[in-house]
């Protein structure tokens, strides 16, 4: 389903939308839709690449902690979360457990 909206060009960035459209036997509205997406995607594509980027360097921040300082024991930072959770919520909600 279209749904109608309203955008604002400049005289000249509409009389290219109108040769481009005219050029490809097209009108401007299917031409703006496909831009408009084609744009979307690119600027999803970017924060994808950004967020590996990112994940990547966390890789690298993460083994060069473990050449340094060893691995650590998944199973023990497990047990150091929940001690900690438990320690917050005895100071959240007064309990002695």
């Amino acid at each position: 389903m279209l749904v109608r909206t309203q955008v604002l060009f400049d005289e000249n960035t509409l009389r290219k939308l109108k040769a481009a459209a005219e050029e490809q036997g097209r009108s401007v509205s299917d031409l703006v839709r496909e831009l408009v997406e084609s744009g979307l995607e690119r600027q999803r594509q970017q924060e994808l690449q950004r967020f590996e980027a990112l994940l990547q360097r966390l890789r690298q921040i993460r083994e060069s902690n473990a050449a340094k300082y060893g691995e650590v024991d998944a199973d023990l930072l497990e047990r150091i979360r929940e001690e900690r959770s438990r320690e917050q919520e005895d100071v959240l909600w007064g309990s002695s457990s």
